[in-house]
């Protein structure tokens, strides 16, 4: 009886693998983290620039950036959301949640770096919620302004935790 377990305990432990090994995020790790083969980071390519939001310009709204969270080692992004009122700055909210066990920062947990083609974006806002220090377990959410370079070229918005592997959303911009 117990020889007749062994087979069916195998394949439920190798589904379980098999499960948790699987990679679904439309979103690209940067090319600071250890790289996989170029094969892999093809496809990945591929299947981003096919699922690639696009903002809007002149939109009243947010646009959603992300599918689903980020997670990180102290914290975890719950959303990016974007407006592009049609003048040269872009605004971002970004929801954060600490996932450590002390109060927090998320400048002290992680960086937000935005660019278009090889240049970096300048800053030329934040509101108060980014240097709020929030507790353990807790959500928040911080509005971070722009200045475009151009209002052709694509978006790279980069989440950096101080602890891990770059994270990055690539998203056009329609006139």
């Amino acid at each position: 009886m117990t020889k007749k377990l062994y087979p069916l305990i195998f394949c439920a432990i190798a589904g379980l693998l098999a499960g948790c090994t699987a990679n679904s995020t439309q979103e690209t790790p940067s090319s600071s983290s250890v790289a996989s083969s170029s094969s892999q980071q093809a496809d990945s390519s591929e299947s981003l620039q096919s699922s690639m939001p696009s903002l809007k310009r002149g939109t009243d709204h947010e646009t959603p950036l992300l599918q689903q969270t980020w997670q990180f080692k102290q914290f975890v992004i719950t959303g990016i959301k974007a407006e592009w009122d049609g003048t040269d700055q872009i605004e971002l909210e970004i929801g954060w949640r600490n996932m450590t066990t002390t109060a927090q920062r998320f400048a002290d947990v992680g960086q937000v770096t935005v660019t278009q083609g090889d240049q970096q974006l300048a800053m030329v806002a934040r509101d108060d919620d980014f240097s709020d220090s929030i507790t353990a377990q807790a959500d928040e959410d911080f509005e971070l302004t722009y200045r475009l370079s151009n209002h052709t070229q694509p978006l790279k918005i980069s989440i950096d935790p101080e602890q891990g592997e770059t994270r990055t959303r690539t998203v056009n911009l329609d006139q």
